[in-house]
């Protein structure tokens, strides 16, 4: 009797929630709709589409709890309870909801919707052409100096409006240019924002082990981040350099391994810290493309930080801090926003998820063999971007959203140990990198 042939795009039905989010996340910002004094966002669209999925999913026992789940459940609660505290429930309980569910719902559904190793490369196979189509784009942007992606949103839904992400978002930051080329934004708030998105599938590709087109599109998309003309970026490249050729490296040299690297560059960033003037922190914003730019990236930290100090629990809203009389209130750093915005809590609670997650991906690299040790690598490693440049770039938006997927798959893939009968079918069926 024969067997009724699969179709070729089961595989892609499995992951079908992280599909839509991609899509909602890479239309231009400006494509939004009001909705009972409500601003939908493209990508806020997307994840109410995928909530019920998520709803059905969890109530009926599918999430296996993790650590890292409880810190990110946490962190959305006490986003929200600041919010109704600085501004009370009228206000403040849309506001925080909103920024809640930004983190939560698309975090969950990546929890939710990966549950393989091919589920994730299968994924990745799903951003490829995405992303080459908008990093194609942005070079057409930054050689043309023409918003092309965004333009498009403006000529249908209208420019947005500053007071819409609670940051300054005026025109002379969006039309900023260096070494003669645009800051190609893509579909993002910003070209920080787009560089970060394309460098972060930098190592996500190079690991994944994929191979043809996939592959090639995926390295080639992250070629956008280039065009960005952003610090982080270059940044992000330049730690994706050195700890891809480490792990190159360590393949050759049987002493080394993961931990030992952990240790050497925590010993070595302490030390910087400790003789450096300013400190570590100082030394990543500094380290910038624009020297007036790292200076008042200076400047925010000291009064961000003040700001926290005299409202640690649940911060002052989308309220100005105490700063000089010209400074802006956007705050050009994840970590930072979230404290001064919501307060300490929140952004340790979502900081320690993000370590562990590395932490754990790296366990499980050593204990994994193959192809599916290349790929934990490749996600810590996108992980540890994040985490580091979260000190000079701040995550809102449709990028937020990004941030939580992947969270939520580091969360997944952290918590993977193999069994003696996962070995085994690993030795019967070839991923999907080699088939």
């Amino acid at each position: 009797m024969l067997r009724p042939q699969r179709s070729q795009w089961a595989p892609f039905l499995r992951i079908f929630p992280m599909i839509i989010l991609l899509i909602g996340l890479l239309l231009p910002v400006e494509v939004r709709f009001n909705l009972a004094g409500q601003t939908l966002y493209a990508y806020r669209m997307a994840w109410i589409l995928v909530a019920p999925w998520v709803l059905m999913q969890v109530f009926s026992g599918r999430l296996r709890l993790r650590f890292n789940d409880v810190l990110v459940v946490l962190t959305v609660v006490w986003i929200t309870l600041s919010f109704v505290i600085v501004y009370g429930f009228e206000r403040g309980g849309p506001a925080g909801v909103a920024l809640a569910l930004d983190i939560l719902i698309p975090y969950l559904a990546a929890r939710l919707a990966i549950r393989s190793f091919d589920d994730f490369r299968i994924f990745l196979i799903a951003v490829a052409p995405f992303a080459l189509g908008i990093s194609a784009l942005m070079v057409i942007e930054a050689v043309t100096h023409t918003r092309i992606i965004r333009g498009a949103g403006q000529a249908v839904f209208g420019s947005i409006g500053a007071a819409e992400y609670g940051v300054d978002l005026g025109q002379a930051k969006l039309s900023d240019t260096r070494m003669g080329l645009l800051r190609a934004t893509g579909p993002f708030s910003h070209p920080i924002l787009a560089g970060l998105f394309f460098t972060s599938l930098l190592p996500l590709y190079w690991f994944s082990m994929l191979r043809r087109w996939p592959f090639l599109a995926g390295l080639s998309a992250a070629a956008g981040a280039i065009f960005s003309l952003s610090s982080a970026a270059f940044i992000g490249i330049f730690m994706f350099v050195v700890l891809a050729t480490y792990d190159r490296l360590r393949k050759m040299v049987t002493f080394l391994n993961w931990p030992i690297f952990i240790f050497v560059a925590l010993a070595f960033l302490a030390t910087i810290h400790l003789v450096s003037e300013g400190g570590l922190i100082s030394i990543i914003i500094r380290s910038t493309l624009n020297p007036a730019s790292g200076y008042y990236r200076l400047l925010i930290w000291e009064y961000g930080s003040a700001s926290v100090l005299n409202y640690p629990w649940f911060g002052i809203g989308y309220e100005q801090f105490k700063g000089l009389p010209w400074m802006l209130p956007s705050v050009d750093s994840f970590w930072l926003a979230t404290a001064i915005r919501n307060g300490l809590p929140p952004a340790l609670l979502c900081a320690l998820a993000t370590i562990l997650s590395i932490a754990g991906l790296a366990m499980n690299a050593s204990r994994q063999s193959g192809v599916n040790a290349t790929l934990l690598i490749g996600i810590a490693i996108t992980m540890t971007m994040f985490f580091v440049l979260g000190f000079t770039v701040s995550f809102f938006g449709n990028f937020l959203i990004w941030f939580a997927m992947i969270l939520g798959v580091a969360t997944t893939f952290g918590a993977i140990v193999p069994t003696k009968h996962a070995v085994k079918r690993r030795q019967v069926r070839r991923p999907i990198s080699q088939r």
